[in-house]
């Protein structure tokens, strides 16, 4: 599409976009138009016989602002759909109006294909395809690979600060182990029914997280019960049976948009616990955020959710929180943060000043570094 061709309201909401520091064009708006994602202009009658002209409207700026900040060379469409949906309804980069949502069929099919490419969506599927130690011995290669390649878990936040506040500590790379047992999880779904025992079944679920209230001897205890009525085997069936995949394919907008909320809540306590162990100035308000993820046992999900908020791999996080167990956990959290939220970034006894936080954070990493 020439510029000659360009309409004006297009050559109009090209130059709000530019005002912005943003660049695009007018073939990407009638690509994002053809995928059902940027409205059509209203056509407006001149009257007198003078045909129409299209009228740009102040909502479909705000849709072509985000999908141009969501965008990317070379970047899926799908994947600035679901970037897309994890902004809307937070305040906007440019106007601080809520970002509008985006229509839900394309969202629910960027999830799904999301899901369908992840890794670990793949382990599971090969995990329910192994039948014998052959099988499961391949299984465990495919994970070894993927986890090489994952960036691996954050660490402790505390000890990452200690080690950078003391120039005589090493930094040592945190273990895998939370990865590592969430393969172990699936390799043990993958497994035949009647080679999985209880307790290694409760190990396995605790150790990956999956359920942060519960501990391993209480879970395991139910599981060997579970095992000794026989039906153990009605457990590991119905989880062998959970399809995420399904699951959203037939989401409800409701659903999905409750899940979003939960990775929200998770994601912002997840990016303070990241930022105490970089160094950001402490306060009563974090403390209070970082006492109850340490109660729920959320932390490895609350910095899972904070790494992958705006990427693909926020699918595998979405999923995860359709589990309802998930919506009361973060509503403990978020009784906690709405409470302190004032008080995260702001120092007892000083003034309301972002500017002068930030400028102790980066002094405190710039003696980090000196050091």
């Amino acid at each position: 599409m020439t510029r000659h061709d360009t309409s004006p309201a297009d050559q109009e909401l090209l130059r709000l976009l530019h005002d912005r520091g943003l660049a695009t064009s007018a073939a990407q708006l009638e690509r994002w138009r053809r995928a059902g994602l940027l409205p059509r202009h209203v056509r407006k009658a001149l009257g007198r016989g003078r045909g129409s002209s299209s009228v740009l409207d102040p909502h479909t700026v705000e849709i072509a602002d985000v999908l141009t900040r969501c965008s990317g060379q070379g970047k899926d469409l799908r994947a600035t759909v679901l970037a897309w949906y994890m902004r809307a309804g937070m305040p906007g980069a440019h106007s601080r109006q809520p970002v509008p949502e985006p229509p839900f069929e394309p969202v629910r099919d960027a999830l799904v294909w999301a899901l369908r490419r992840s890794p670990v969506q793949r382990l599971i599927e090969q995990a329910r395809r192994a039948r014998d130690d052959t099988d499961t011995d391949a299984l465990y290669a495919d994970a070894e690979k993927y986890l090489a390649r994952s960036p691996g878990p954050f660490g402790d936040p505390v000890r990452m600060r200690e080690a950078l506040l003391d120039s005589s500590q090493d930094i040592q790379p945190p273990p895998r182990g939370g990865q590592r047992s969430i393969v172990n999880l699936i390799a043990l779904l993958g497994l035949p029914q009647g080679e999985v025992s209880g307790e290694s079944f409760a190990q396995a679920m605790t150790a990956s997280g999956l359920l942060p209230e519960v501990d391993v001897v209480t879970l395991a205890a139910a599981f060997e019960q579970a095992e000794r009525d026989g039906t153990l085997e009605h457990v590991l069936r119905v989880a062998r049976q959970r399809d995420v995949v399904a699951e959203a394919e037939t989401v409800s907008p409701e659903r999905l948009a409750r899940a979003r909320e939960v990775v929200r809540v998770l994601g912002f306590c997840g990016s303070v616990y990241l930022m105490h162990g970089l160094l950001l100035p402490d306060t009563p308000g974090q403390q209070a955020i970082r006492a109850k993820i340490d109660e729920l046992s959320l932390g490895e999900a609350a910095i899972t959710a904070a790494r992958s908020f705006n990427k693909v791999e926020a699918a595998n996080v979405l999923s995860f929180c359709l589990e309802p167990s998930f919506d009361h956990l973060t509503e403990q959290l978020n009784e906690v943060m709405t409470e302190h939220v004032a008080g995260v970034f702001r120092r007892p006894g000083e003034p309301d000043s972002a500017e002068d936080f930030m400028a102790a954070w980066l002094a405190a990493i710039q003696e980090a570094a000196h050091r």
